[in-house]
């Protein structure tokens, strides 16, 4: 055994030589024992890389537990001397051979076990491989990370992502074991045609991406999702999502961290569902299968692509039920202005309009009559309608400049006199009505149990919204008959 692994790392040795390729003893290597081999890569040899066809970047080694093989020396009840095989878990080296494929792109790498029974594992990203078909079509796209953000042909793009299958997978396989994997007999290198490697998929992640041009309403619309799916996980609701039978005592939810961003995560039978919103304006759903057999799917990689379209539905079933928020009630954060402080045209800071002061809300509550939205008004107008607010004139500005520097009251032109915007109409209209006929009732309202238990239950949450907003409406409409 211990010649065939000698044999094995001359003939790679080789072909790092002959073909000039680095080979790093990685827990020297900047990325430590415990950094990512991948991201070592991508840093310093595949970021910028415009090469074509097939390019080996490095050979990164290191020591890892693995299930193998060992020899025990053995002697019989007659005295004789003899050895046994025997499987155990040890470390072994490993040679992590990283390259550009000219067909799946880069980078990928094949992973292989200096010592019997030789295991090897090998990988590559879909995404790269569909960058590659694009960048062959001479198409333009934009990426971030590892995610289309825009393209000139979604459908080109679709049809790149179909094109994975396993028997294209199991040729470039083939290719790179034939290449590294061979043993070194001092004038040629070779490896007996018995000796084969029979190769399975271990995981593979399927992901379905939304993408928005407004990163605040992404960003609020992952919120909501939270709120309403945290309950997706319960054995009875994740069972639909991956339409198997329910498993109540392998089915679990959690909320954790997934590149900085929050992340909420379903687990049923070993497989998972997780959605997070990776870029900021990118929502992204993603089913993990790594229990194919739970699943009903086939261990060769020849079924790689039956392990896509079982994704893409459980994919597609996460996705019909986040299609119920309403997204009417979500805010894209034009509200902001007037919760923050602003800066006016001589650079000196403006505090945000307060309401909950009886003046500031007199005010408002002003504006919005009909006789100012003809001829406008002047501040002695307002004076003349609020004597028992306003003692001069001068607290009439301070009061107005916290809405005129935010467009809701804006002077007309060649004039002395003031009016409201439609945008000031709008957010006079929504927040007088709110605080008169919603906060404060709610606030002064002693809650009983029933509301705290349907508060308790997210699933209710979007009925309350629309209930919320269907009021308002109502009394908006009220309110204006009135006047």
């Amino acid at each position: 055994m211990r010649i065939v692994t000698d044999q094995l790392n001359t003939h790679i040795s080789k072909q790092a030589a002959k073909y000039d390729i680095p080979i790093f003893w990685w827990p020297a290597v900047d990325g430590g024992t415990y950094g990512a081999k991948l991201q070592y890569v991508q840093k310093h040899y595949a970021n910028g890389f415009q090469g074509k066809g097939n390019f080996v970047f490095c050979i990164l080694g290191d020591k890892e537990p693995v299930q193998t093989m060992a020899a025990r020396e053995l002697t019989s009840k007659n005295g004789k001397k003899f050895h046994r095989l025997y499987k155990c878990r040890k470390p072994v080296k490993q040679y992590y051979i990283y390259f550009h494929d000219e067909i799946l792109g880069g980078p990928c790498y094949l992973k292989i076990s200096s010592y019997l029974p030789f295991p090897c594992e090998f990988y590559f990203n879909g995404h790269n491989y569909i960058r590659h078909q694009l960048d062959q079509k001479g198409m333009s796209y934009k990426m971030k990370d590892n995610a289309f953000t825009e393209t000139d042909d979604p459908q080109a793009l679709q049809e790149a992502a179909q094109q994975i299958n396993g028997r294209l997978v199991q040729q470039r396989i083939d290719y790179w074991m034939n290449r590294f994997f061979k043993f070194d007999k001092g004038k040629y290198s070779t490896r007996s045609k018995y000796l084969k490697h029979e190769w399975y998929l271990s995981q593979v992640e399927v992901c379905s991406n939304l993408i928005f041009k407004s990163s605040r309403f992404s960003t609020n619309l992952f919120e909501r999702l939270i709120d309403k799916f945290s309950r997706v996980g319960w054995p009875d609701s994740i069972a639909q999502i991956f339409s198997k039978r329910p498993a109540r005592s392998i089915s679990k939810t959690f909320r954790r961290l997934y590149d900085n961003n929050a992340c909420i995560k379903h687990w049923f039978r070993g497989n998972s569902i997780k959605q997070y919103n990776k870029t900021g304006y990118l929502i992204r759903t993603e089913t993990t299968i790594n229990n194919p057999k739970s699943l009903g799917l086939q261990k060769p990689v020849l079924y790689l692509q039956a392990y896509l379209w079982f994704g893409l539905g459980c994919n597609n079933r996460l996705l019909d039920c986040c299609a119920d928020v309403d997204v009417t009630s979500i805010c894209e954060g034009q509200t902001d202005i007037f919760k923050k402080p602003v800066t006016d045209h001589l650079d000196k800071t403006v505090t945000p309009p307060d309401l909950r002061k009886e003046r500031q809300f007199e005010l408002c509550e002003e504006l919005l009559k009909p006789k100012y939205s003809l001829h406008g008004f002047k501040t002695a107008d307002i004076a003349n309608a609020l004597p028992h607010y306003f003692r001069n004139s001068t607290q009439i500005r301070y009061e107005l400049k916290k809405l005129i520097v935010r467009g809701v009251v804006q002077k007309k032109k060649s004039q002395s006199f003031y009016e409201v915007t439609q945008l000031g109409w709008k957010w006079l209209w929504t927040s007088i009505t709110s605080i008169t006929y919603f906060e404060n009732p709610i606030i002064s309202k002693t809650f009983q149990n029933e509301v705290l238990q349907t508060l308790a239950q997210p699933s209710l949450f979007e009925e309350g919204y629309d209930l919320i907003q269907q009021g308002l409406s109502r009394i908006t409409q009220e309110l204006a008959l009135n006047l």
